[in-house]
């Protein structure tokens, strides 16, 4: 998303280099020299890169996360629930950030946020989407990519695998005892799915959204999931994932959601945009099969998945496009996941 409108710059490096300091005391004389969006930033909260220097420690860059004056897709940010899932992925020795703090005063810099240290590496880009241009298609070979993905599973694998008892979970949202596993999942995007956005979607969206409520799998066991399980929000270091991000849509729910979300994803900003996917990246059956396997989890039912995973990301789509309308009255963008659903509901009823 790149830069965002949230007020006065210069006030916020003022307050965060105080926060810092206070933070961490072993960093004498430290300041902020500086703060910048970063090129490819979330399309939810705010992302800042801080450059510090200390008396101590030299120069040091720092990342900062804050809630966005105006969402264009959710409808709150539970920074402290993001923080604390990186928080539990560090203690899984899991890849993820090095973690500075969270701060839940929003007078310190408008809303609360945290703070993670800077973790060197390549995030594969969204704009332009990475299979069209950009260092993932220019600069790897299949033979990086296919260590990317895998590695990529095999760390999803391992997410799913933490035990629900272990950790505090209890801010993450889940179904209510007695529901069926998917229950939440289906209310967040039913909501999200508001009228206004009904009546200008593609048709194929509500056909696919009414179906795939009418047909919850009732099979499945909870598990710690990701939510926005997908390469974008991995920083890769020597190919392999050094820090797994964005945690606002994390939730215990069936970890096959996050499974397709992970393959359809990409499918559809490459095949959905009339691109190919690139030489290298492992087929999605070779991937499905390499999760189940670490995972010892079943593949049943995945087309439902795969189903809901496309649907989803066409009412994120259209969240976006409503935001986009509101300064382009008038303004018509196609749905291209939409184009999938019809063939995915087949597979479903199959």
């Amino acid at each position: 998303m790149g830069a965002q409108d949230v007020g006065d710059l210069e006030k916020i490096r003022q307050g965060i280099e105080r926060w810092l300091a206070a933070r961490l005391p072993d960093r004498a004389g430290l300041g902020v020299a500086s703060l910048d969006f970063p090129k490819a930033s979330g399309e939810s909260s705010v992302t800042l890169i801080l450059e510090a220097r200390s008396q101590t420690k030299g120069d040091e860059r720092f990342v900062l996360s804050m809630a966005p004056p105006v969402s264009q897709v959710f409808d709150r940010h539970d920074l402290k629930m993001q923080f604390d899932m990186m928080t539990v992925m560090a203690e899984e020795k899991l890849p993820a950030p090095p973690l500075v703090g969270y701060e839940p005063d929003p007078a310190v810099l408008g809303s609360d946020f945290y703070v993670m240290g800077f973790r060197a590496g390549r995030i594969p880009p969204d704009n332009p989407p990475m299979m069209i241009a950009g260092w993932l298609k220019e600069e790897t070979t299949p033979e990086q990519r296919t260590k990317m993905w895998t590695s990529a599973v095999d760390a999803l694998a391992r997410i799913h695998r933490i035990d629900l008892a272990k950790h505090d979970f209890s801010r993450l949202p889940r179904a209510a005892k007695g529901e069926l596993l998917l229950a939440q999942e289906i209310r967040t995007f039913d909501t999200m799915f508001k009228p206004a956005v009904r009546e200008v979607a593609d048709p194929r969206i509500l056909e696919g959204w009414e179906f795939l409520q009418q047909t919850v799998p009732e099979d499945g066991t909870p598990a710690f999931c990701w939510g926005d399980s997908r390469v974008g929000n991995i920083i890769f270091d020597q190919d392999v994932p050094a820090a797994i991000l964005d945690w606002e849509m994390a939730n215990v729910s069936d970890p096959r959601t996050d499974l397709a979300w992970f393959i359809w994803i990409d499918r559809c900003n490459s095949e959905g945009l009339g691109a190919a996917r690139l030489p290298g990246i492992p087929s999605p059956e070779s991937l499905f099969a390499r999760w189940s396997e670490q995972t010892g989890r079943s593949l049943r039912g995945m087309a439902w998945f795969e189903l809901f995973a496309v649907v989803r990301y066409a009412i994120v789509l259209e969240r976006k496009f409503e935001f986009m309308r509101e300064s382009n009255p008038g303004m018509v963008i196609p749905n291209f996941p939409a184009s999938f659903i019809p063939g995915l509901m087949k597979a479903v009823r199959a």
